[in-house]
């Protein structure tokens, strides 16, 4: 990329307002505001105190010295963030010497859109509440809260020649699916980062990291990037982790015949016993016994000790009449600890129906 001009630019990074604030002490704490760039800390704003609805007006400004040559560089600016740090005060208490202080929350502002041509730009960034924060509670507008920042340089850091000849990288990591379940949080709602390394030319990688990332459970959305990626990627090593899952979605969605198709692909590409198991959950709901019990006897075949292959044999023994091997299949079901409650349920209905398969009876 074209060098820029060796004298210093001053970039001004301005807190307008916070909204939807609270603190330890009450809804109205008085609070100030740290920003930090590049392990360098640009300034403290005066203390405010938060409104009764929950907004502090703070106006403060802090600016760092843009200088390639003897600073803050280009790769300074596109990979580090400005962070804004909100602090409350806390009252003092009697015979109190010192000023105690607790952090509220942070947030994080990227100054890549001035390596983009603009010289100005306002956006409001979510505060992120740090563990024990009152602010992991919303207040009652259910708004997320935020604060409002400016980001000023005099002029463009970049003319366009320099933007058009760059070798800017730009990844965009638009989500990600199927996230363990020890990712789903049981108290607060939680913020995800994901990263990864870009290899260049000098003496390391340099990590790209994703921030802000929450859960939201979007079947559809995860469904039709799974068909996408199949439609697309003849022969992936980590293509059996997606039919299982674009699989899972199309029993989950009753779409029987899809989710036969998906395992069937699986079973040929790396066979497994859940690739088989899916085939024979699929060709079960679709009232086709021979081909399920084919297919979940290839599932046992590789792993014996899977409870939800035992139970579909269960269920195909029930309905082809087999009394002696719907009770077998029921036993070691049992023995192996079946989690799935409601497929529990539907096996004792169905044996109940047909009256026998439990040895119980």
């Amino acid at each position: 990329m074209e060098q820029v001009p060796s004298t210093g630019r001053l970039v001004q990074i301005t807190v307008t307002e916070g909204y939807d604030l609270k603190g330890f002490k009450g809804d109205t704490p008085v609070t100030f505001i740290r920003a930090e760039f590049n392990q360098v800390v640009l300034g403290d704003s005066a203390k405010i105190t938060v409104s009764p609805e929950g907004s502090a007006k703070y106006n403060f400004t802090s600016s760092f010295e843009f200088n390639p040559e003897g600073g803050i560089t280009l790769d300074d600016l596109a990979h580090k963030p400005v962070f804004l740090t909100v602090t409350e005060v806390l009252p003092k208490e009697k015979k109190q010497k010192e000023e105690k202080t607790l952090i509220l929350g942070q947030a994080v502002v990227d100054l890549l859109p001035l390596l983009e041509g603009q010289s100005s730009f306002q956006t409001t960034v979510p505060l992120h509440p740090v563990q024990g924060s009152p602010l992991e509670t919303p207040r009652s507008s259910a708004k997320q809260c935020s604060l409002e920042v400016k980001v000023l340089v005099a002029e463009p850091l970049l003319t366009t020649a320099q933007i058009s000849g760059g070798n800017l990288l730009k990844v965009t990591l638009e989500a990600a699916y199927s996230v363990p379940e020890s990712f789903i949080p049981t108290g607060p709602g939680q913020n995800y980062m994901v990263g990864l390394q870009v290899p260049s030319l000098g003496e390391k990688d340099y990590p790209i990291l994703f921030k802000n990332g929450t859960l939201n459970g979007n079947h559809s959305e995860a469904k039709a990037c799974y068909e996408r990626t199949i439609s697309f990627v003849v022969d992936a090593s980590e293509m059996h982790f997606i039919f299982l899952r674009l699989g899972l979605i199309y029993l989950e969605e009753k779409e029987y015949e899809k989710a036969k198709k998906t395992y069937m692909q699986a079973c040929k590409r790396s066979p497994s016993c859940l690739t088989w198991l899916g085939l024979g959950i699929a060709c079960y709901r679709l009232e086709e016994l021979t081909e399920a019990e084919d297919a979940l006897s290839e599932a046992n075949a590789l792993n014996n000790y899977n409870a939800e292959v035992w139970a579909y044999l269960a269920l195909v023994c029930l309905k082809v009449g087999r009394q002696l091997e719907a009770e077998q299949a029921y036993k070691y079901m049992i023995k192996l600890k079946l989690k799935d409650e409601a497929l529990l349920a539907e096996i004792h209905t169905l044996q109940e129906t047909v009256g026998f398969g439990n040895p119980s009876f």
